[in-house]
């Protein structure tokens, strides 16, 4: 089948590298149009403006979490009974899915719009980018639902073995963000809630595009009505594998949240660098991600078909891969880090705070691949152990450590970058003691 790849046989770096390719791609374009955001409002609104976007970026991850978890949930089960070859299964999960990812999309845009202000204030955000704040995360929020349904259709695509038609229609909205951006900011001048608004529509517009593909082009989503009815066995199984990753996000974001209240307290500038640094090496970063979404459906396939060595062999790739790049980004921060700033700002003390900064974490990556490699391969087994301690990790790590550092006369502020470094360095030891436990390899369809 044209849309459907089995990655139980063949080389596995080969279709770990012909799997990531297209995931890459598509994240370095997503965050493109959200570091465009940031650009056109860093540059053409002003520095109060990107700590406005960049107060809302923890707690909109936050509300996003929930979807990433589901959907990896959604996806790991469907790739097990797909690598397993039971095809029925698989379309039953697929229309399932939908009944969770309505319920709690509707659930969040409704907490999302009524309570934003509330929580921007229970967070410390700074006075004069509170209004900015609320309005940008009221607009996000009210853009959820297209987020829920691109991420779940994507991670089932994924999990069954297609990685190009998501691309495909994120390139689409990604162009259609940029173009919207530009008129809301530039030519309408309605400045942060512009860029929210141009945001949501252009997610809305992934999803329904994406959705409209997919059935007409992939065999399982040509669903039968009667494949529409609740099915508790299947509910079952994508909320036991969803809710702990959904959880495990949710942590990570509260951690965020946390660390936001701990940067607030720094002032504006302070938040501006902050925001445009974590944009930056989010961009840099995705590689990381792509090669914990391919290992996650590499994985579930795999252990699925009962080929654990296929696993072990493509995760020691993937390790390799992940220590040739976070040294060359030990070199590119230390090299561009100013250069970077300057994309979001031109106020000077906020770019040398930035550069040095990202030259600071950059230290730091190696742990923060290898706590995607090991979480990918982890998550993909369904392991619901290290989903809850990864979690517990990321908020002890991230709040204990920027709390105390920051404290500390000698470093200050910068023991919110330091925070991060730590964290990363906490999961990946966790991740890596689970992995060489093995408990994971004995997970099946």
């Amino acid at each position: 089948m044209k849309f459907v790849q089995d990655m139980t046989a063949g080389s596995p770096s080969k279709l770990l590298v012909s799997f990531s390719l297209p995931i890459l791609a598509g994240s370095l374009i997503q965050q493109l149009y959200t570091m465009t955001d940031s650009i056109i409002v860093g540059r053409f609104v002003g520095a109060d403006a990107l700590a406005a976007i960049g107060a809302c970026g923890s707690l909109t991850y936050l509300f996003f979490s929930l979807f990433f978890g589901l959907s990896a949930g959604i996806g790991i089960i469907i790739a097990r009974y797909f690598g397993a070859g039971k095809d029925e299964q698989v379309q039953k999960g697929i229309a399932n899915s939908v009944f969770l990812l309505l319920g709690a999309a509707i659930l969040l845009t409704v907490t999302g719009i009524c309570f934003a202000r509330h929580i921007l204030l229970y967070l410390g955000t700074p006075s004069d980018i509170l209004k900015d704040a609320v309005a940008y995360f009221q607009i996000t929020s009210a853009g959820i639902l297209g987020v829920a349904f691109y991420n779940g259709i994507s991670s089932i695509l994924r999990a069954l073995g297609d990685s190009k038609t998501p691309l495909i229609f994120l390139v689409i909205a990604s162009l259609l963000n940029v173009g919207l951006d530009l008129l809301f900011v530039l030519v309408f001048h309605l400045g942060v809630a512009g860029t929210a608004l141009a945001t949501s529509l252009a997610q809305f517009v992934s999803a329904c595009t994406c959705l409209i593909f997919a059935l007409h082009t992939n065999p399982f989503f040509r669903l039968k009505k009667e494949q529409f009815r609740p099915d508790k066995i299947l509910l079952g199984q994508m909320t036991h594998i969803g809710l702990p990753l959904a959880l495990q996000d949710a942590l990570i974001a509260i951690s965020c949240v946390a660390l936001q209240t701990v940067i607030n307290s720094f002032g504006t500038a302070i938040v501006a660098a902050f925001t445009a640094t974590n944009r930056i090496e989010t961009m840099l970063g995705q590689i990381y991600l792509t090669m914990n979404t391919a290992l996650s459906s590499y994985t579930a396939q795999n252990l699925g078909a009962g080929k654990v060595s296929r696993v072990r062999e493509g995760t020691r790739f993937c390790v390799w891969i992940t220590a040739a790049f976070s040294l060359c980004m030990v070199v590119l921060m230390h090299l561009f880090g100013s250069a970077f700033m300057t994309l979001f700002v031109d106020d000077t003390s906020v770019i040398q705070t930035g550069a040095f900064a990202l030259a600071l974490t950059s230290w730091f990556f190696i742990a923060w691949g290898l706590l995607y490699i090991f979480r990918g391969v982890l998550n993909g087994a369904g392991n619901a152990a290290f989903a809850y301690i990864s979690g517990i990790l990321e908020v002890v790590g991230r709040v204990g450590s920027a709390v105390l550092l920051t404290s500390l006369p000698l470093i200050g502020q910068w023991g919110i970058w330091l925070s991060e470094g730590i964290t990363w360095i906490l999961v990946a030891c966790a991740g890596i003691i689970c992995y060489l436990h093995g408990t994971w390899a004995r997970q099946t369809a």
